[in-house]
This record gives structure tokens, C-alpha cells and sequence, in this order.
């Protein structure tokens, strides 16, 4: 989904890499404490336990950092999705794509608060989650034991569901509105999407 952020500094020690894993979780400490826009190197490093100076050992800018966060995000998006190809192999489209979304929502609530500033860091990043999400459905729709789905409709499938996802899920996690709870955004893309996978089967059952 994205190129690996390189730190100035490769953390090969265990005392180095538990420096980078502080400065990382001090981020979001930071972003929630003050607010994104109040997030300063002195302040993450003062959260994390560390020196100015040992800070720029590992990242020469904020920008290093966000983006350091953002790899660490692809990894657990990634996971979710490998996990839920694989154990909701054998289960009906619909099945498979609500607990996708649910995962995926859960995966995106822990940068909630920094997302504008990581998504500003790797611009690129909303366009490779759909080219993940695209990979993904392409492979439960190319099940030989999935619902007998027409060339044409997984096509369609393909084009639509990516971007519907990619938008809902970023848009539960990180900006749900105000009288709605960030789980009540979770339930409300999770059924936005099934109501369009439940549509191409006509009196489907419905999973939401």
C-alpha cells in the first residue's frame, strides 16, 4: 500500500526499537491530549521519555514520523484483511464484507485522531487502501463456491465497492458526526455497504 518509511537511524537494538515504538505511541498520546494540530517534536518527546536529540536520531522530521505511523497502519489494515479472506472463506458475500468493514473500521479508530496529519504525510494513501480493498474482494468474488455472480456484476462490484469502502470506513473512524457514536458510524457503513452487496440477490437475507 505504501513505500517503508526510512528513519534516519535503522532501530536494530531492542533499546532503540523501544525508543521508536515510544515516540510513535507519544504521537497519538500527544494528538489526544492537545489536539492534531498541537503536535510538536519537543511535545513528543517529552511524552515519550526522550531527548530532543535522541528524537532526530530516528526521524529527521515530523514527517518521518507520520509516515513511520502510517506503515505501521497498512500493517494492521493488511492484517485484517488477510485474517478476514481467511476465515471467512467459505462465507457468503455478505458475511464476508461485514466483518471486513467492521474490522477495518475498528483497525482505522486508533489513528482517529492523527488521520489528517498521516494522510497529508503519504497523500497517496487513500488510493492504495482501495487497490488493497480491490485485491481483497477480487479474491472472495473469485471463489468457486461464491454466489453465482455475472462477469458484468463483478465488474460493477469491483468498481463500486472499493471506493464505497475505502470512504466509509475512513469516514466512521475519523469523522463521524456529532450525535452519532463512532460504533454507530461503524453500524451505519456496514449496512450502507451490505444494502448494495444484498441488492444484486434480489430477496437476499439480510446480515445487518
Amino acid at each position: 500500500m505504501s513505500e517503508r518509511a526510512h528513519t534516519r537511524r535503522e532501530p536494530r537494538q531492542q533499546r532503540a526499537r523501544f525508543t521508536v515504538d515510544a515516540v510513535l505511541q507519544a504521537v497519538q498520546i500527544v494528538a489526544k491530549r492537545y489536539g492534531p494540530q498541537s503536535v510538536t517534536t519537543n511535545r513528543i518527546a517529552q511524552v515519550a521519555g526522550v531527548s530532543v536529540g535522541t528524537l532526530y536520531q530516528y526521524f529527521p522530521d515530523k514527517r518521518a514520523i507520520f509516515t513511520a505511523l502510517y506503515d505501521r497502519h497498512v500493517d494492521d489494515v493488511r492484517q485484517v484483511m488477510e485474517q478476514t479472506t481467511t476465515a471467512w472463506a467459505t462465507a457468503p458475500l455478505g458475511e464476508f464484507t461485514r466483518e471486513l468493514v467492521h474490522g477495518l473500521v475498528q483497525a482505522h479508530a486508533d489513528l482517529a485522531e492523527l488521520h489528517e496529519l498521516v494522510s497529508s504525510a503519504v497523500p497517496q494513501s487513500a488510493q492504495g487502501f482501495r487497490n488493497a480493498l480491490h485485491h481483497t474482494f477480487g479474491l472472495a468474488l473469485s471463489r468457486t463456491d461464491q454466489e453465482p455472480y455475472n462477469r458484468q456484476e463483478r465488474e460493477r462490484m469491483l468498481f463500486v465497492l472499493p471506493r464505497m469502502v475505502e470512504s466509509l470506513v475512513h469516514g466512521a473512524a475519523h469523522h463521524p458526526p456529532a450525535d452519532l457514536s463512532r460504533d454507530g458510524a461503524g453500524s451505519e457503513a456496514i449496512r450502507t455497504v451490505l444494502l448494495y452487496v444484498n441488492s444484486f440477490r434480489g430477496s437476499a437475507p439480510r446480515y445487518f
